[in-house]
């Protein structure tokens, strides 16, 4: 290999890993990522590229057909809970671009350095206001009054300043979301001691506000990256899973066990989930979607269908569970199988990310949040039968990214080299 074309291959290499190394910072799945890559080496020349994705690290090497010293690069990565989708949208469009030859590899470097350095697509306060709707909604699907849900909403502000005045002096995560725990029950129990709110009240906003601190979509793509054979990646989310569930526990203990004479956890366990008819399924999951999809970072043009995959996957949902007569995990498994296929069908026909749908659709319609956090509520007020809603819960939020990949995978098989190349 001549030093020209050594100096080539390592340009395209390094390319393809900084695109890699800016898609798992925005939470986009290990499957993609590593086709996406694969497509950007591909369009440079390079066939036998090895992708290597490991703990944390994406090992990228090309081995020259006529020998020499293969071309090796090295990334680190991220990969948390929060998401941008607008800015995965704008990732994946450039990768698309670029591996058509759309644009010149000059301009996608420098459409790339850009992305590294934009801001968020929302401004922080609007992102609060779709989470402000998200935890409304919680509450009352956990049968929260009216008043309830607006201070949860007005609770989920708090608690999100916390987290970010903690970050802004270098605290690590794992007391950010402690503190945030922290704050939730300190203002249910400030709330509950001077009437304001019952104890139902109270255990219905703080349910709705710790759901919102759980890694459930760190356990999604989980399961995605297990299933897909990504099983070290699979372990490291594994690890930010327990450390974050771990932390949320250690805020509610730490309360708990100065407050005891408040039994809001008792409280807690006592709440019980509501049964919405059907002609509220389709408003509360519009309602959930639709704050997600803003919590998200999720442009405009793309709320529409983030709503419509709310309605469509909470209305399988409802049948799975009402019609069919399926346990809890089976219909969200059916729901978000669904759900995969027509994100597969958008990212195809639309030109969109999946997560425009995935996302919003999921959490809009079937997170078992509340239940899972209801169920461990259960566990310290040590009602009988508490360990096994524990595990329905964890189960069911596990159907959800087993859904969606399988729905995903039967999307593939329709795709054809004549509908030219789609973001995933």
């Amino acid at each position: 290999m001549s030093e020209d074309e050594r100096a080539r291959a390592r340009r395209v290499l390094a390319f393809a890993l900084d695109v890699a190394m800016q898609m798992f910072r925005q939470g986009i799945e290990t499957a993609v990522v590593v086709r996406t890559v694969r497509r950007l080496a591909n369009a440079g020349g390079i066939d036998d590229l090895r992708i290597s994705v490991g703990v944390r690290a994406v090992h990228l090497q090309h081995c020259p057909s006529g020998g020499g010293e293969p071309v090796v690069l090295l990334g680190s990565i991220e990969a948390n809970d929060t998401r941008d989708i607008g800015r995965m949208g704008d990732l994946e469009a450039l990768a698309v671009r670029a591996g058509t030859g759309a644009i010149s590899p000059d301009e996608a470097e420098r459409a790339i350095g850009k992305l590294a350095t934009a801001g968020p697509t929302w401004p922080w306060y609007v992102s609060l206001l779709g989470g402000c709707l998200l935890a409304a909604m919680i509450c009352l699907q956990a049968n929260g009054t009216v008043l309830a849900a607006v201070v949860a909403a007005a609770l989920f502000v708090l608690a999100n300043r916390v987290g970010w005045a903690l970050g802004l002096i270098g605290i690590a995560e794992f007391f950010q979301v402690a503190a945030k725990a922290s704050t939730v029950l300190v203002a249910a129990i400030a709330l509950l001691s001077l009437g304001l709110l019952d104890g139902h009240e109270a255990a219905s906003l703080s349910a709705a506000n710790l759901v919102l601190l759980l890694p459930i979509l760190s356990l999604v793509s989980l399961v995605e990256d297990a299933i897909g054979d990504y099983h070290l990646m699979a372990a490291a989310r594994m690890v930010t899973v327990l450390l974050l569930t771990g932390a949320i526990l250690t805020g509610v203990m730490v309360v708990v066990s100065v407050a005891n004479d408040l039994d809001i956890l008792g409280e807690a366990g006592r709440v019980h989930l509501a049964t919405l008819p059907l002609a509220l399924v389709p408003a509360t999951a519009v309602v959930g979607s639709l704050g997600n999809a803003i919590l998200m970072g999720t442009p405009a043009r793309w709320w529409l269908l983030a709503c419509a995959a709310g309605i469509i996957t909470s209305l399988v949902n409802w049948a799975g569970h009402s019609i069919l007569g399926l346990a809890t995990p089976l219909s969200i498994f059916l729901a978000t199988t669904v759900l995969g296929a027509l994100a597969g069908a958008a990212a195809r026909t639309l030109r969109v990310p999946t997560a425009v749908v995935t996302i919003p659709g999921l959490t809009g319609a079937v997170l078992p949040g509340p239940a899972l956090y209801l169920s461990l509520s259960q566990v310290f007020a040590q009602v009988d039968g508490s360990w096994t809603a524990v595990a329905e819960a964890v189960v069911s939020t596990a159907a959800i990214g087993v859904g969606v990949v399988l729905g995903l995978q039967l999307a593939a098989l329709h795709r054809t080299e004549s509908r030219g190349p789609d973001l995933n």
